[in-house]
């Protein structure tokens, strides 16, 4: 038996109605469930950073109760988990209570996007969510989607130490996009034949006039969560050890079919230069940006370029020309990138190289023959 729960993709701030948990009463005092939260960054050493340092204070909850004295039973509907700008992020609608027999599994949700519905088995105690609705991705959208945290039945001790939360159910988000970065720098140790430069009178400068990534924006996200692992629960009905988390175990991107768009050049000023026998720094072309998740090949992710390279010798009269790089499909990059993965940022370098220097093939043709002559008496 499955149950659905379909939300609408509304703004954070919207609440969502809450079921109540009745438990017998019992000596130990009530404890209100709270939340640690981490946003997981994989380019950072560190490894994790706060949900506030992404721009957001609240995100959204579900939450499903499984009892040992009763049927499970909704826990928390799509409820706004809130910072409280002093030391914990806590449901805005109302105070929840843990329950007294049993354990909580949670699944949480921030960003631009939030799911249409999710899809929890009454089972298995996992499921999806599903992003039905065709979103178009913005190049500064952020898609978030916590692991799922199964088992718990009381605020364990802080497992991130962030926003000065000392307990809380931890709430790990990863990224759901990806992001894309392209960058250029000239190469005058070799020439295009691959011939080492020395001369370092020898100067090439080059100004990107123009660089064009076409890629696809718009597509539906289902995201599947791993059943709950094996939970025991002691003499008191409650888990004997303390609850933990799961990583979804896919996130599934389906572009729409439509034509792609365009992502341009956002830096106004590109320009790289080099003497001969060494090469600059890479300057960016397109500053990061967040991108669909896509199967690039499939998709016909391509990048188009038009650059202006200036040569001088010995600071002399400069050679101007104007090179118009037509639309490549980034699949050709070595090492080959097939698709654009969540929670991921891509790198793209362009390297520009002198052309082989120039060179002569001389020859002298022969004299004719026979010799033509000629007389005159004088």
């Amino acid at each position: 038996m499955k149950k659905y729960f379909i939300f609408a993709a509304a703004a954070l701030v919207a609440l969502a109605a809450c079921s109540k948990i009745e438990t017998a009463p019992e000596t130990k005092p009530d404890v209100p469930v709270s939340f640690q939260v981490a946003n997981y960054a994989r380019q950072t050493k560190a490894g994790e950073t706060s949900l506030k340092d992404e721009g957001f204070t609240s995100f959204r909850t579900y939450a499903w109760f499984t009892s040992t004295t009763a049927a499970d039973q909704e826990f928390m509907n799509y409820a706004t988990v809130e910072y409280n700008n002093s030391d914990a992020w806590k449901p805005t609608d109302r105070t929840y209570y843990w329950p007294k027999t049993g354990y909580v599994n949670f699944f949480s949700f921030a960003g631009k996007h939030l799911p249409d519905a999710v899809d929890l088995d009454a089972t298995s105690k996992a499921g999806k969510a599903h992003y039905t609705t065709a979103m178009t991705i913005a190049t500064d959208d952020n898609i978030l989607i916590a692991d799922e945290a199964y088992g718990f039945n009381s605020n364990p001790t802080a497992t991130y130490g962030l926003d000065n939360v000392e307990k809380g159910v931890p709430t790990l988000f990863r990224h759901m996009l990806s992001k894309v970065i392209f960058d250029i720098k000239v190469d005058a140790t070799t020439d295009g034949d691959g011939t080492a430069i020395t001369d370092s009178k020898n100067n090439w400068a080059i100004v990107v006039n123009s660089a064009t990534v076409s890629y696809r924006n718009q597509g539906t996200l289902e995201v599947a969560f791993p059943a709950t692992p094996a939970i025991t629960l002691g003499a008191d009905n409650k888990p004997t050890t303390a609850g933990g988390t799961q990583k979804y175990n896919s996130a599934v991107w389906t572009p729409s079919d439509v034509e792609n768009v365009t992502l341009s050049k956002v830096s106004t000023a590109v320009e790289a230069n080099a003497n001969g026998g060494s090469a600059s720094e890479y300057v960016t072309m397109i500053a990061e940006s967040v991108v669909m998740p896509q199967t690039i090949a499939t998709t016909g992710v391509t990048l188009a370029l038009n650059y202006t390279i200036t040569h001088k010798y010995n600071n002399g009269t400069p050679v101007t020309e104007t090179v118009p790089v037509a639309a490549t499909a980034l699949t050709t990059f070595t090492p080959t990138i097939s698709a654009w993965a969540p929670n991921t940022i891509y790198k793209y370098h362009i390297i520009v190289k002198p052309n082989g220097s120039v060179l002569f093939d001389p020859a002298v043709e022969v004299w004719a023959d026979p010799v033509t002559e000629a007389s005159k008496e004088i």
